[in-house]
């Protein structure tokens, strides 16, 4: 048998009561993991304060008043909730401080910055409290605000793709630095579960994103366009190049100012990204459309409406065509140079035939094969989507040998050339195709060095364990016997 183990010695006995006592009251002893129904993989363990304020707060009717698991439908292997009176009773003020009662349990639970974040909520979120707190408001919230919100992220993404925005996003309740996002809509962030959780129950469970509310807000677009743009259906090709090119100016943008925030920040350690740098951007493109709104006009037929800003103040030399070519450059003989590519000294008039004129005219042909397929629908080209070049003759025009729409048979692949311009399409060509190649530029000299930056990286990772090796070599003694 074995021997009973001897007497601890007075200094082990003296070291055990000099340790600091035994902590009781840990979180996850106050707190622990459960499995308190017959939910399994994922969903089985759930926290004791998690799963008692969802039993208190649960009104699903498969719940049976906190006592069934309402996904299961398994009894809770735990005591009963305990009863709160019920608000709707109308049994003087004891429904009400019933209901005092479970709101101050409920935010008792919370973290203190969700509780800052309720007791001085930011104006968005005060905006779409109050806009889903008005029950006739909470169908038509999600319908109006969801494009917009998703505009916003979308661009954002992008802009932070570019470097221009911070690789950061705030929580929608408490405004700090978001770690999580819904995987419904992934257009609202939070930084805890318990701030996605008081979110969703007061605001974004109403405005969250549904297949029937994305149809519903392309009906009541759609409708809004079409009664806030006049001549939509008539001039349709001119805002389908509009709304084209705005995308391609704001990623050509972003580009150009995200490659300057990059180098700025590896060269002088100075990071400018954030807000302002986003604002500048977006007032950046919205001139940038502007511009070329007006030589989108210009191409469909009306040179007059280009915005000529860096033209010169006096009127630039224009090419005037005729049967056998004139010149409006006083009476001098021989070619001048027109368009936004020319030299005094240089003939580089075959940039304006391959950039401008070839690509024009593409566009042209594009334009008119999609015209020529509207034209052969019928009865719906003859009474929505064509319009006639004569109102009276209405019903009675072949629209297959004319045109369907009144701006394609305007187009002017030379519009830049016209007196009419004045020199100010030809500047503004230049102004905009001039941010289009300095975005290529820019793109194409940051991904030359990341490749370049990679290259060095993997060279100076495969020479390290050499050099490594190199130095923690011992000298070799030949073996004596």
């Amino acid at each position: 048998p074995s021997s009973p183990l001897p007497p601890a010695p007075f200094s082990v006995l003296q070291s055990l009561q000099s340790l600091p006592p035994l902590v009781v009251h840990h979180p996850t002893a106050e707190n622990p993991l459960l499995s308190p129904c017959d939910c399994t993989g994922s969903m089985a363990f759930v926290h004791y304060l998690c799963i008692e304020q969802w039993r208190c707060r649960s009104r699903h009717p498969n719940a049976k008043d906190g006592l069934n698991c309402e996904t299961c439908g398994a009894e809770y292997a735990l005591p009963p909730p305990p009863r709160r009176p019920n608000g709707r009773d109308g049994q003087g003020a004891g429904g009400a401080a019933g209901n005092v009662m479970a709101e101050d349990d409920w935010l008792d639970a919370m973290p203190p910055h969700v509780l800052a974040a309720l007791r001085r909520p930011h104006p968005a979120w005060q905006l779409a409290a109050a806009a889903v707190r008005r029950r006739w408001l909470r169908p038509a919230v999600p319908v109006l605000v969801s494009p917009l919100v998703a505009l916003y992220c979308r661009a954002r993404r992008t802009l932070k793709k570019r470097g221009v925005s911070r690789r950061r996003w705030a929580c929608s309740l408490c405004r700090r630095r978001a770690r999580w996002k819904c995987v419904r809509c992934l257009r609202s962030y939070y930084c805890s579960r318990q701030c996605q959780n008081v979110s969703w129950h007061i605001v974004h469970k109403h405005v969250c994103y549904k297949p029937v509310r994305f149809w519903w807000s392309v009906v009541v677009y759609t409708l809004a366009i079409f009664m806030a743009v006049p001549n939509l259906v008539e001039n349709f090709p001119i805002y389908d190049a509009m709304v084209t090119l705005l995308p391609v100016n704001f990623i050509a943008l972003g580009i150009i100012v995200g490659g300057i925030a990059s180098a700025l920040k590896r060269s002088s350690g100075i990071d400018i990204r954030g807000r302002i740098l986003e604002i500048i951007v977006v007032v950046q493109t919205l001139f940038l459309t502007g511009v070329s709104s007006g030589l989108v006009r210009g191409y469909f037929g009306r040179p007059s409406q280009c915005w000529g800003v860096f033209a010169a103040s006096h009127d630039a030399p224009s090419f005037v065509e005729g049967e056998e070519g004139s010149y409006d450059n006083d009476d001098e003989a021989g070619p001048v140079l027109t368009g936004p590519f020319h030299l005094s000294f240089l003939d580089i008039s075959f940039l304006n035939t391959i950039l401008i004129d070839i690509p024009l005219k593409q566009i042209q042909l594009w334009y008119l094969k999609w015209d020529f397929i509207l034209s052969k629908l019928g009865p719906v080209s003859r009474r929505f989507l064509c319009t006639p070049a004569n109102p009276a003759n209405d019903g009675t025009v072949d629209y297959s040998t004319i045109g369907c729409s009144p701006s394609t048979r305007t187009i002017d692949p030379r519009f830049y050339l016209e007196e009419e311009g004045a020199g100010k399409c030809g500047a503004d060509i230049g102004l905009v195709m001039g941010v289009w190649f300095a975005a290529l530029g820019v793109l194409c000299v940051g991904n030359l060095y990341r490749q370049f930056r990679g290259a060095r990286r993997n060279h100076a990772a495969n020479n390290a364990p050499a050099a490594h090796h190199r130095r923690g070599r011992r000298p070799h003694h030949a073996h004596q016997e």
